[in-house]
């Protein structure tokens, strides 16, 4: 299975792969040790055992580009590219309360961003909540655009106030008119 390292600004190594069969019980560990705070501005689906298992399949299958962040066998990291073959995918990522704040969340974006282009996306869009100001700062270093607000049903099927952000990776690409909700 591929890997791709990173390395935190005090030189731990992360190492970044695909998500895969099997990794459904420490995805669930990763949500539930994110502190109430850092849950409510990262929650894109349900955490339950048959929505863990479609997102591994839509994974697998290559329909997302999803991929985890691991110190040791531990998930410190989760990104997503879902829908990875349409024009516009959307890109989610999420760090473990401990790990924020040690650039991995632009190591992570840059990642997924490869990703994207390489697949021949068009653009890549994105939300985050109204409160997550690191989040939003880091996109927009990033080259997002914030392209306005919209109603997003969360994975715990709330609906949240959130920022749009897109990213045109070519020229003219435009982001195209969604509802936005989890995949499955």
């Amino acid at each position: 299975m591929p890997t791709t390292p990173l390395k935190t600004r005090d030189g731990t190594n992360v190492e970044v792969r695909p998500l895969s069969t099997g990794d459904g019980p420490a995805l669930q560990q990763f949500n539930a040790a994110l502190t109430d705070a850092s849950r409510g501005l990262f929650l894109p689906h349900a955490y339950d055992d048959t929505t863990i298992a479609e997102i591994i399949a839509r994974s697998e299958a290559g329909t997302d580009h999803t991929c985890i962040a691991l110190v040791g066998e531990r998930i410190i990291g989760y990104g997503f590219l879902w829908d990875i073959q349409d024009p516009v995918p959307v890109l989610g990522i999420g760090l473990a309360d401990a790990w924020q704040g040690q650039g991995l969340g632009k190591g992570f974006m840059d990642l997924l961003i490869h990703a994207a282009k390489t697949a021949g996306a068009a653009g890549i869009e994105l939300t985050t909540t109204l409160e997550n100001e690191r989040a939003f700062a880091l996109y927009k270093k990033m080259d997002f655009k914030h392209i306005g607000d919209t109603d997003n049903i969360a994975g715990d099927g709330r609906t949240v106030r959130e920022r749009v952000l897109f990213l045109t990776l070519i020229p003219g690409a435009k982001p195209p008119t969604r509802d936005f909700a989890p995949p499955v």
